[in-house]
């Protein structure tokens, strides 16, 4: 429908609506509270916001714990957050305020994404019945009554931006759960207004209203089971396909007869091969193959480093989604499972399986393929293994499914009684793999038409075996050397496996740093993996944030800031990492993500950490020792960091609220945690080793023993005041535990760190009990101080007075540890 942002007459409606809860109000709310002229105004606002595409940089900061998410609303979410200068709306400011308050909180914000939609799609009808049915005084009660639900949901935002931190999420599902739904009362009771009015001009416009309200339902729909992000993963392994690679897979006697015969025993196919066979590229190519064919293609990437791509209910929620864009009808039967679930997201898996087995039974597809890559995985393998093994009993051959996994998965021990089709990568790869390479070496110019390039190819071709990960890593590290002779060299000492082809790659890259980027390569592969340092909790399936990449950036360049660091990562992050859209941007912010290329590398990384200093790149050495060096980053950020004075400003003024930025609060205190906590330390085997480990280990000592820490203690208890949470005082406590089990230590800096930190974390812990939360998981011991010594500890009546002077954040509690110290 056309709209006019420009119209000129005032809606009386509008104005009767705005001017009747107006009177509602106080003066200082009716003061506050600023209406648009008219309906069309409001619409204007909103859909002028919709239109600007992005990608939310500008609140990664505010809701990286939510940020999967909010990508999935992001035209409704635009609404919310973006900032247009010059636009005056009752909706804007207090909208920003309730998403910055509420940016920990997933269901907070998806709710009001889907509020925020349902008004854009009504304003676009009902500014339109308003001007057609102006005579008709049923159908102008009607909207008058869904404007007075859109300034009350107005007021109700700008009223919770003044209630307490815990009130409003005690309260807002209540409240905002009433006017969403009343929007959809009053929108649904005006569509019938206008519909009893028995307009013949009007009729195509009515029916236009039911076609973009069944447009807007199946969206709440698709919202509802928010799929993950697999066609991207398609279009990305598509983009690695070399034509004619698995000509040999499709044209095996096994898969022609999978895919073409009507009747079949075995309904399930599973392509198995090595770690890097290339496997998810064959999987991508399969897909695209059977979509060209004219079939109905489901499919599901799993992912285990991704919290999105790793479970069943999300697997599930994404072919079910996929499934209703093929076949439209289907949207009927699932949408009384949406209505019913009261849900914003489908979280119940038992839900889903209903929805979608409803969906495949009514399906008028004869034959759809659904494919699973990399099911092994997947953290719910058995169970969706017993899922297919339930598909292959009840679909009638109708479902055929292909999964990919390594060998090590065994099928048939978890899922007795099924009969399955296998295939073997290596069976297809090894001719396909050699013309991948041979065209390499035709575009290198050293060994281009050579025997050298001969030898490349057969060389290699045999070393990679099956593996094409394994080839174009070495294809890449072939093309970096500089001369046949170093080439020459390198072929008589090919690496052996996954663990030594990357120790050969990093070593070969490294070699052309300077030190600074030595540095900034050690500091990403450091804190790349945050699985490695922040709990489960805290990390979310999340990877590591730009903006925390750019702090260890800056760490690393002597506490200067890095001039374009997307270009850095990429300089320094092969061949583990690659750096994905590096030059891309978004409203003048960088939008580049770092992963691992492979799981493999993800593992290869985790398993450094535990081999001899000698066997280890340059790059990685630090690893040995990580929580250490981690903590090192920390303790700089806490006292020459600019960045964590105004974190502590802001809590201080805000009284610990969940600030729109955490400022890189959680990995910081937690790359000092997890040294606190250490207990094995490994065996220091070179002086440099030594050298460093000392010196970290006496910055981290001299930090838990003076008020230089004061700075961490105060930001950590005024957020954990704030929430009323435990976890301050548990990682305390763990923390005393670990340095008592390594008291004695023959490595001297070690001891007298562990000496240091059980002191430190006795008193931390008794001030934590006695005016913060979670006494109850306290030792005893922990619960009594020698006066005496603490009342000499500046450091100890620091956090003392800080526990006192915040222990207003927390609500009364009764508490027997004595605080009358001197």
């Amino acid at each position: 429908m056309a709209f006019d942002a420009g119209v000129e007459k005032n809606s009386r409606t509008w104005q009767d609506a705005v001017q009747s809860f107006l009177s509602t109000l106080g003066p200082t709310e009716r003061a506050a509270f600023r209406a648009p002229a008219n309906p069309d105004d409001c619409m204007a606002v909103l859909m002028a916001t919709q239109r600007r595409k992005n990608k939310l940089t500008r609140i990664l900061d505010l809701m990286k714990p939510a940020i999967d998410p909010l990508k999935r609303f992001e035209s409704a979410i635009d609404v919310i957050v973006q900032v247009n200068a010059g636009i005056a709306s009752p909706i804007w400011g207090p909208l920003r305020i309730v998403v910055t308050l509420s940016a920990d909180h997933f269901r907070t914000l998806e709710s009001i994404a889907m509020i925020i939609h349902r008004i854009i799609s009504s304003l676009q009808r009902f500014s339109k019945y308003e001007e057609l049915f102006e005579k008709n005084r049923l159908v102008q009660d009607a909207i008058g009554a869904l404007y007075c639900d859109y300034l009350d949901f107005c007021v109700r935002v700008t009223r919770f931006y003044s209630s307490s931190f815990r009130s409003f999420f005690a309260s807002f599902d209540k409240d905002f759960r009433e006017i969403s739904d009343s929007i959809q009362l009053h929108s649904q009771n005006a569509d019938w207004a206008a519909h009893a009015a028995h307009i013949e001009e009007t009729q195509r416009e009515i029916e236009k209203a039911r076609a973009e309200r069944q447009v807007h339902e199946r969206g709440n729909i698709q919202r509802w089971l928010s799929p993950a992000t697999v066609d991207d993963d398609l279009q990305k392994h598509l983009s690695e396909y070399l034509p004619g690679s698995y000509d040999k897979l499709l044209a095996a006697e096994q898969f022609q007869s999978f895919i073409s015969s009507d009747e079949i025993k075995r309904p399930h196919v599973v392509l198995q091969g090595m770690p890097g066979s290339g496997k998810t590229t064959a999987s991508a190519f399969m897909i695209d193959h059977l979509k060209s064919q004219g079939f109905e293609v489901l499919y599901f990437f799993f992912k285990a480093s991704d919290v999105e791509k790793c479970t069943m209910l999300s697997c599930l929620r994404t072919i079910l989604a996929q499934l209703l864009r093929l076949e439209e009808h289907l949207y009927d039967l699932v949408e009384p499972v949406y209505h019913a679930s009261g849900r914003v997201i489908a979280d119940s898996l038992i839900e889903v399986r209903r929805a979608l087995s409803t969906a495949l039974e009514n399906s008028t597809a004869n034959r759809i393929f659904v494919l699973f890559d990399a099911l092994d995985e997947s953290s719910d393998t058995e169970e969706v293994l017993k899922w297919i093994a339930s598909q292959g009993s009840t679909a009638g051959g109708q479902l055929r499914i292909i999964s990919t996994s390594r060998p090590s998965l065994s099928f048939r021990s978890m899922s007795s009684g099924m009969y399955w089709n296998f295939l073997r990568m290596e069976g297809f790869e090894n001719n396909s793999i050699k013309r991948y390479i041979h065209s390499r070496v035709k575009n290198n110019p050293i060994i281009s038409g050579t025997d050298i390039g001969k030898r490349v190819t057969d060389f290699i071709a045999l070393a990679a075996n099956g593996l094409w990960l394994y080839a174009r890593l070495m294809m890449d590290d072939i093309d970096r050397l500089p001369s046949v002779g170093q080439i020459q060299k390198q072929l008589n000492v090919l690496p052996r496996g996954f663990t030594e082809l990357y120790t050969q790659i990093i070593r070969t890259t490294e070699a052309e740093f300077n030190p600074i980027e030595l540095r900034l390569a050690q500091q990403l592969h450091l804190w790349i993996d945050v699985t490695d340092y922040l709990p489960h909790v805290v990390w979310g399936g999340g990877w590591l944030r730009n903006d925390m990449l750019e702090l260890i950036f800056q760490y690393a360049n002597d506490g200067e800031a890095v001039h374009d660091p997307a270009r850095q990562v990429s300089r320094v992050s092969g061949p583990l990492l690659e750096v994905l859209n590096a030059d891309a941007t978004s409203v003048g912010l960088p939008i580049y993500e770092v992963d691992f290329i492979h799981h493999t590398a993800a593992q290869y990384l985790k398993e450094s950490s535990n081999l001899p200093a000698a066997q280890l790149p340059l790059t990685l050495r630090p690893r040995r020792i990580r929580q250490l060096h981690r903590a090192a980053v920390a303790i700089w950020y806490y006292t020459e960091c600019k960045q964590s004075e105004v974190l502590l400003e802001a809590l201080r003024e805000n009284e610990g609220r969940y600030m729109h930025s955490r400022l890189n609060y959680f990995e910081m205190a937690y790359g000092l945690w997890n040294a606190l906590k250490l207990v094995e330390f490994p065996e220091i085997q070179d002086p440099e080793e030594a050298r460093e480990a000392a010196l970290v280990l006496r910055k981290l000592t001299d930090f838990i023993s003076t008020p230089a820490c004061l700075r961490w203690i105060e930001s950590a208890i005024l957020i954990n005041y704030r929430g009323r949470f435990p976890h301050l005082l548990w990682n305390a406590v763990a923390s005393w535990q670990a340095a008592r089990m390594v008291e004695y230590h023959p490595f001297e800096p070690y001891a007298a760190f562990s000496k240091a930190r059980m002191r430190f974390c006795h008193h931390y812990v008794f001030v934590l009990a006695a005016t913060g939360v979670g006494i109850e998981s306290a030792p005893a011991e922990l619960l009594k101080v020698d006066q005496n010594v603490f009342a000499q500890d500046e450091l100890a009546r620091g956090i003392l007075r800080l526990g006192k002077r915040w222990g207003s954040l927390v609500s009364s509690k009764s508490c027997d540890v004595d605080l009358d110290l001197p």
